[in-house]
């Protein structure tokens, strides 16, 4: 990666600590490139270092999820190449494929897939595509309608 320098916001996205942190800004304005610089200071700390693996990243698309995976595997990739011996940096670059950098959708159904024994649900659901979806959709209200239609007369003034 080229050398960042980082707008005074971006800054303080990358340095807060002592909790969660929603970046939020539009595109092209280094979204990508804060949570990398974040990640990387956080794992890097040579005072309280942690796992990369002990994040939640929830980005809103696979692409994004995909890119940010990707520039976390090249950081890592640069830094082992300045530091070829050191254990830390080998190690994340390792969890770096385990790490739960994913969509909103796919982290919820993993928690599910997780937790399917608690909520009755086969571990093998699958997550419906959007045009079943609105099939779906459609035939549920079209029984809540006859339903509705069929009692019509219990109910003066509906008509």
């Amino acid at each position: 990666m080229s050398e960042f320098k980082a707008t005074p916001a971006q800054a303080e996205a990358i340095e807060a600590r002592g909790g969660a942190l929603l970046v939020s800004a539009g595109a092209g304005s280094g979204k990508t490139r804060v949570l990398t610089e974040r990640l990387m200071s956080r794992i890097c700390d040579s005072k309280e270092p942690m796992d990369l693996d002990s994040f939640l990243i929830i980005t809103f698309t696979r692409a994004a999820a995909g890119e940010l995976r990707g520039r976390i595997m090249e950081e890592l990739g640069e830094r082992l190449a300045k530091e070829p011996g050191n254990r830390r940096l080998r190690r994340q670059n390792a969890l770096c494929s385990r790490a739960q950098i994913g969509t909103i959708h796919s982290f919820c159904a993993s928690l599910l897939r997780e937790n399917c024994q608690l909520l009755g649900l086969s571990p093998d659901f699958r997550i419906v595509d959007e045009e079943r979806s609105e099939t779906m959709k459609e035939a549920a209200l079209e029984r809540v309608l006859e339903k509705r239609y069929a009692k019509a007369q219990d109910f003066p003034g509906f008509l």
